[in-house]
């Protein structure tokens, strides 16, 4: 897909298009909590330290390859995703790129 300056247009309801990605929320423990997990040390009491942190999933294909040198298996080829949604009814389209 080429970048470029023309305005997408929806093909459901010709409303215009707004160029986004696809993000996904994750939760984890930080590693100041996990370092308070010491012999000697209590926990009860202490919140939890939760660190949020998102992820960008990518769309995977085999490319019919193979690859190894002892254990041969499929390659597979990732790419990142891309999208565009309509400003009128919130219709999504999704590019792999």
């Amino acid at each position: 897909m080429e970048e470029s300056n023309v305005q997408k247009v929806c093909p459901k309801c010709g409303g215009g298009m707004v160029k986004g990605k696809i993000k996904v929320p994750l939760e984890r423990m930080s590693s100041q909590a996990i370092n308070q997990l010491t012999p000697g040390f209590s926990m009860g009491g202490l919140p939890q330290v939760v660190e949020d942190f998102y992820t960008e999933p990518r769309w995977e294909e085999k490319t019919g390859e193979k690859t190894g040198l002892i254990f041969k298996r499929d390659e597979v080829k990732q790419m990142k995703l891309d999208g565009y949604r309509c400003t009128l009814c919130n219709y999504i389209e999704i590019y792999a790129k």
